[in-house]
């Protein structure tokens, strides 16, 4: 998360930010599960971590 909100906090809506607050709220536990793809979020924080997860593989992946 910790990359993803260096890049792009500043610029997020005031409802994502709020988004963003009660993620980091959430169980350490329940947040790798949902990030790992082992239990779907929930609908509130879908589009968020999908747009987390965007930022995280764009910067994991390779440049050849």
């Amino acid at each position: 998360l910790g990359p993803f909100a260096d890049t792009h906090l500043a610029a997020l809506s005031e409802p994502d930010l709020q988004t963003y607050d009660r993620l980091l709220e959430e169980n350490d536990q329940d947040l790798m599960a949902w990030i790992l793809g082992q239990t779907a979020p929930p609908d509130w924080v879908r589009p968020l971590l999908t747009r987390i997860a965007a930022v995280a593989s764009a910067r994991l992946t390779p440049r050849v």
